[in-house]
C-alpha cells in the first residue's frame, strides 16, 4: 500500500535501526494512535476477518448519509465496522433511488435492534413557493411521508416552460438565469443537449447526480422524461427540490 499519489513511499514504515512499525498503512504516526487503534499492520486478513475478530478495528461511531439508497450488503458491511452498532442514520425516503419509498422499518437490518428516530419537520432549502410544488410530488411519490414545512419564501414562484426544441431555447434560459443570480445554476435533465457555455457557476447534472446538492437556480428538463425512469417519481422529486431561490421547469411540447 502506498501513501497516496506523488508519495512512493511504502506503508507500514518500519525503523531501519530498531525494527520499530513508526507508522500506519495511511502514513499517521504510530506514536499519535491510541492503543484501541492499533490495526495489526502485519495482518494479513480479510476485511471481513478483521471487521469480525478485531474490535480496534472497527469505528466507536459511523454516521451514514443518503442513508436511504444503501442495499442490504451495505448495511451489512457498516453495520461490521460499528462497535456496538452505535450509528447516526441519515436518509430521506421520498429520495429512494432503488425501489418505491418504504419505512425505515423496512429498510434498516434487524441486527441493529432499537432505534432512536428523529424526523426532520422544517424545510431549511427549499423556499416555500418551491416547496408547495414539490409537496404535491410527495404526495403521489409517498402518501404516508409528511412534507417539511419551509421557514422562508423567496418571492419567486416556479415557472415552467413549454418549448418546442431544447437544443435551441435552453441556452439564452440559462443566460438569463447566470445573468439573473450571483450564485450557482444547474441544469438537472435525463438528457441535456450539450450546447451551454462554459462557466464556473453552472453545472449539468442527471437527477440521480445532483442528489444531495443544492443550487440558487435550477432548471429541470422534461420532468416526465425523469418521470419514465426507474424510480423516476423519486428522481423528479430529487431534482425539483435542489433550488434554495428559484425554479425552472421546461416542458418539451
Amino acid at each position: 500500500m502506498t501513501s497516496g499519489p506523488g508519495h512512493d513511499r511504502q506503508y507500514p514504515v518500519v525503523d531501519e535501526i530498531t525494527g520499530e512499525v513508526v507508522s500506519d498503512p495511511d502514513g499517521f504516526p504510530i506514536g499519535e494512535l491510541a492503543a484501541a487503534d492499533y490495526l495489526g499492520l502485519a495482518d494479513t486478513r480479510s476485511i471481513e476477518e478483521l471487521a469480525a475478530g478485531e474490535r480496534a478495528w472497527r469505528f466507536g461511531h459511523v454516521i451514514v448519509d443518503e442513508a436511504q439508497d444503501l442495499t442490504p450488503m451495505q448495511w451489512r458491511m457498516v453495520a461490521r465496522r460499528a462497535r456496538g452498532h452505535s450509528m447516526t442514520i441519515v436518509g430521506d425516503l421520498a429520495q429512494r433511488a432503488a425501489g418505491s419509498a418504504s419505512r425505515w422499518t423496512d429498510l434498516l437490518p434487524s441486527e441493529l435492534g432499537d432505534v432512536a428516530r428523529f424526523d426532520l419537520t422544517t424545510n431549511y432549502r427549499s423556499p416555500s413557493e418551491i416547496a408547495d410544488l414539490t409537496s404535491e410530488v410527495l404526495a403521489e411519490l409517498a402518501p404516508d411521508l409528511e412534507p417539511p414545512v419551509a421557514i422562508r419564501s423567496s418571492g419567486y414562484e416556479p415557472t415552467e416552460i413549454d418549448v418546442t426544441e431544447v437544443a435551441r431555447e435552453l441556452p439564452p434560459i440559462v443566460d438569463d438565469a447566470l445573468a439573473t443570480t450571483a450564485g450557482r445554476v444547474a441544469v438537472i435533465g435525463v438528457d441535456v443537449p450539450d450546447v451551454l457555455v462554459e462557466d464556473a457557476r453552472l453545472v449539468v447534472l442527471t437527477p440521480r447526480e445532483s442528489k444531495g446538492m443544492e443550487f440558487d437556480w435550477v432548471i429541470v428538463i422534461d420532468p416526465d422524461g425523469i418521470r419514465n425512469e426507474p424510480g423516476g417519481l423519486s428522481l423528479l422529486y430529487v431534482a425539483l427540490t435542489r433550488s434554495t431561490e428559484r425554479l425552472t421547469i421546461l416542458r418539451p411540447r
